[in-house]
């Protein structure tokens, strides 16, 4: 009898945990839909801190609006709002989606499943910060050109490569396949 580790096969779940698990992503993307307003305001309490870093002047949030503004106490103050269409919010319930797909699809691991997902997340609301950072550096050098050069073709793109990365992160992380254990470097133990 193998010993667990060395060429066993881990017992895998039973079904329900991975559809309770599946449920859950679902529910998560629901939410994220349902408080999107509350995500949108976190968005912007995270931007203000990018703002902060990347443009002069000081930096204030209206968390109700999810307005951070920059450039306080210079002639270049702005706010940027995040509006449900440019928040990261609508590019991870799709993520979550796949990622509740993965679960009842049984090809990985649990783990591996929430991971891809959880980076992919992230990595979507790190792009979404990047793109948000530039968009006030932008108006901030160029003023309201420079906000529209920004937010629709460079942001655009940003947008873009984020959310090649965060699924390319799901499918790498999720979907690849296992080591066999007992293995060494080529060399079976």
């Amino acid at each position: 009898m193998p010993v667990l580790g060395l060429g066993a096969s881990r017992p895998s779940q039973p079904h329900y945990f991975r559809y309770a698990l599946a449920a859950a992503l679902l529910l998560a993307a629901g939410a994220l839909f349902a408080f999107n307003e509350w995500f949108r305001s976190v968005e912007a309490a995270l931007g203000e801190h990018v703002l902060g870093v990347v443009t002069t002047g000081t930096t204030s949030l209206n968390w109700n609006e999810a307005v951070a503004f920059f450039g306080l106490g210079t002639r270049h103050a702005m706010g940027l709002q995040i509006t449900a269409g440019c928040s990261s919010a609508m590019l991870i319930i799709p993520l979550l989606m796949v990622g509740a797909g993965f679960m009842l699809s049984r090809r990985s691991t649990v783990s591996r499943i929430l991971a891809g997902t959880g980076v992919g997340a992230a990595v979507l609301v790190a792009t979404n910060q990047l793109r948000f950072g530039l968009i006030a550096v932008f108006s901030q050098k160029w003023g309201y050109e420079g906000f529209g050069w920004a937010h629709t073709v460079v942001g655009s793109v940003i947008s873009l490569v984020g959310v090649a990365a965060s699924v390319s992160v799901l499918l790498l992380v999720a979907m690849r396949r296992r080591q066999g254990r007992g293995r060494l470097s080529g060399v079976l133990l």
